[in-house]
């Protein structure tokens, strides 16, 4: 009981800091997890791992509910070559750095390449929103190059854990056909029971949700996968019922996710991070200036004037990176020390890119 306590008050405690910072939540909840692990003897309570276990399926089919094809379609060219720089230029560094110079597998290597290489939308749409009320055409190319990193993060992360069984390719058919019938069976069933105060609506997708990560781990396909694809084949129901979004969203980051990103810290050792500090600042400097360059580079054609602000917000990684370190370190492809080198890197290019971006803004 005490642990639940103490998860409870650090979370709080590391709501209030990023407030009056003006910094993603996510980055100060893995440090009070971190706190709570090394500081105050900290050993997850059940409850606790059972609700990290759905703040990442939450949180992954957030990023798929934010994933916008209508957006995706009218910037094309610019998203696709904008998008695929971005991912990329640091996933090839990283990956040929890790594989032939620290002697990291095959499958290390490109992990650590995907880990690094993402860009948390969750950070980048609320700071092209700042001070405004909604997106210009710009904000609307810049996001859409951001959805286009996280596609491409997803992609490559199936291709990587894909274990394609006969039970698998059965459930990947049934789930393509489910897929096929949910914008129109589901835009019907919402707007009957929109409104309702049982909140029917919330209950379907709180289920699905549960349900595919129950489905995954039966038939042994990454369940973070199931759920990214769920939110972005249901986004077109759950968009236009904005009273439902709100509370998805409410319960995702005002509840899930922070328990999520709590339990990610309390995995990463003092120890394994005092004796990574090379490895991590290593991480930072070649994730960071790679990204940096190849997205600067794409962009100068597309949007010149946005190019240095649009490479530096890019670097905000945080959700998909933390995702990816996460699977790797509990498939044991990672061991405590990579794993804890990947989430500092993670952590401090998102702290760069937010201060740097801050400074950009004001310039």
């Amino acid at each position: 009981m005490d642990e639940i306590f103490i998860a409870i008050g650090l979370i709080i405690i590391a709501g209030l800091v990023a407030i009056e910072l003006k910094i993603t939540s996510a980055i100060f909840e893995i440090v009070a997890g971190f706190i709570a692990a090394n500081f105050f003897n900290f050993s997850s309570a059940e409850v606790i791992n059972v609700l990290a276990d759905f703040g990442i399926l939450a949180l992954m089919f957030f990023a798929g509910l934010e994933i916008d094809f209508d957006v995706l379609k009218k910037n094309a060219k610019s998203s696709m070559v904008v998008g695929s720089a971005s991912f990329l230029s640091p996933f090839l560094a990283i990956y040929l750095i890790t594989r032939h110079f620290l002697d990291f597998s095959y499958e290390q290597a490109l992990l650590t390449g995907i880990a690094l290489s993402t860009t948390s939308i969750a950070i980048v749409y609320p700071m092209l929103l700042r001070s405004k009320e909604r997106l210009d055409d710009t904000g609307r190319k810049i996001l859409a190059a951001a959805m286009v990193v996280d596609l491409l993060s997803m992609i490559a992360l199936s291709l990587l854990f894909s274990d394609l069984t006969i039970l698998a390719i059965g459930f990947i058919v049934a789930f393509a056909v489910f897929s096929y019938f949910v914008p129109s069976l589901g835009k019907k069933i919402f707007s009957h029971y929109k409104g309702n105060a049982v909140e029917f609506e919330f209950k379907i997708i709180l289920f699905l949700i549960l349900g595919v990560g129950i489905a995954g781990e039966a038939i042994g396909i990454e369940t973070v996968l199931l759920a990214f694809i769920l939110g972005v084949i249901t986004s077109s129901v759950i968009v236009g019922h904005i009273k439902l979004w709100d509370k998805l969203r409410g319960i995702t980051f005002g509840f899930l996710a922070p328990i999520f990103f709590f339990k990610v810290g309390t995995a990463v050792n003092l120890a394994a991070l005092y004796e990574n500090t090379i490895l991590i600042s290593l991480f930072v400097i070649i994730c960071f200036i790679s990204k940096y360059i190849g997205t600067y580079i794409a962009t100068k054609k597309y949007m010149p004037e946005q190019a240095s602000y649009i490479a530096t917000i890019f670097n905000s990684r945080l959700s998909l990176g933390i995702v990816a370190a996460t699977v790797g370190y509990e498939l044991n492809i990672f061991h405590e020390g990579v794993y804890a080198s990947i989430v500092g890197a993670v952590i401090l290019s998102s702290l760069t890119a937010s201060v740097l971006t801050k400074r950009i803004c004001k310039a």
